[in-house]
């Protein structure tokens, strides 16, 4: 009898393309096993709680900062006693970067990464070129170019609506050598906030005053379909928009550094695959999420069909990076040295008050010691919720 695998992802080509592209190849080689994905929206993936899909899908899409929640209250399979040491360290070796320990959370594996990403910078080539400019190094590089864009008649840009102001934040906070760890008391010290805040303060000022408003989606899209915008210091990076294939598209680079450290500490993103703890096909889910992070399928037809591989080997192999215009090649330094930010059982939902705060702030409407009394304040609490439990 034929069983079907119903799972979640969300709502954007690199999110679903390469699992429903892909869910063809799978069926070929497991007859009786059909694979159904249904998509949430980019907000819903970020936000909503895991508990409310359990009932329904076999696998959900998640990112890592859900395994504090996963781990506490089960919501989610542990792979753990799933995968052989053998298939551990190969994951492992495996990783782009802090990937795979990212979904390590409480002694138990809440998914296995799929797609793996982080705040790089991107710029039109095209543009850059025509004006002699060489993509920014330094944070100080990318506030020059942010006022010589203007004499060119140009814009610099930057995601920066609520979810990607609190990105920079931490990614700001880790570049300068004071990343944000998850047992922080305070959340963050007076000086580095100030430190923070003023570099946000000033690159905000000098980029399309849209940015507050924007996701990197929208950013991207913004790039490619004018000519307006020349470069982007920090974004997750999406594969999608510097394929050779786009008649117009993105190029992808190491984010610059705001002190010492060079590209270092910039937020990690991507995702991973979980199986849900009221699955009723877990041995049938486990064995198709881990062939979905099989360095095979991740360099082959998950990157054909438009994903963005957490496989190491799909980030080296010469023939996917040249597919990608270089995007795997020029960002790898960074993804290497990213920065994990708190996964406790409660971060979710403060990380998305926080955003809103941050941008808020961006936007001139809070001074900046609130914000960082907010901050203090808030995190505390979470944290001492936990505690209570």
């Amino acid at each position: 009898m034929a069983i079907t695998l119903k799972g979640l992802t969300w709502d954007h080509p690199r999110g679903h393309a390469p699992l429903i592209g892909g869910a063809r190849e799978y069926e070929k080689h497991h007859p009786g096993v059909n694979i159904h994905w249904d998509r949430r929206t980019l907000r819903e993936f970020g936000e909503a709680p895991i508990e409310q899909y359990i009932d329904h899908y076999d696998l959900i899409i998640v990112d890592h900062p859900f395994v504090g929640f996963a781990a506490a209250h089960r919501v989610l399979l542990d792979l753990a006693p799933f995968l052989t040491r053998e298939e551990k360290l190969h994951l492992e070796q495996d990783s782009v970067g802090p990937s795979w320990k990212s979904y390590w959370y409480a002694d138990g594996l809440w998914a296995l990464p799929i797609d793996a990403a982080t705040q790089v910078a991107s710029y039109r080539a095209d543009l850059l070129d025509r004006y002699a400019v060489a993509p920014p190094v330094t944070f100080d590089d990318v506030l020059r170019l942010g006022n010589r864009s203007r004499s060119m008649g140009k814009v610099i840009v930057v995601p920066a609506c609520p979810t990607d102001a609190i990105s920079l934040f931490f990614t700001l906070s880790a570049n300068l050598g004071c990343a944000i760890a998850e047992e922080a008391e305070p959340f963050v010290e007076a000086q580095v906030a100030r430190e923070v805040l003023e570099r946000l303060h000033a690159l905000i000022s000098i980029t399309h005053p849209r940015s507050v408003d924007w996701n990197p989606i929208q950013v991207y899209d913004f790039m490619t379909s004018t000519s307006d915008a020349i470069y982007c210091p920090y974004g997750f990076g999406y594969s999608n928009y510097s394929r050779i294939k786009n008649p117009v598209r993105l190029r992808f680079t190491n984010a610059p550094g705001a002190g010492n450290l060079g590209c270092a500490g910039t937020m990690l993103g991507g995702t991973g695959v979980a199986v849900s703890a009221k699955s009723t096909k877990q041995e049938q889910a486990i064995a198709y999420a881990k062939w979905l992070v099989s360095k095979e399928h991740q360099r082959g037809a998950y990157f054909r069909e438009g994903g963005q591989p957490a496989s190491l080997a799909a980030w080296t192999d010469p023939a996917v990076d040249a597919e990608a215009g270089q995007f795997f090649s020029g960002t790898l330094q960074t993804l290497q040295s990213a920065y994990v930010r708190p996964r406790f059982d409660g971060f979710v939902r403060f990380f998305e008050a926080a955003g809103i705060e941050i941008n808020r702030c961006l936007r001139g409407e809070i001074e900046d010691k609130n914000l960082v009394r907010w901050l203090n304040t808030n995190y505390a609490k979470r944290r001492a919720a936990i505690a209570k439990k």
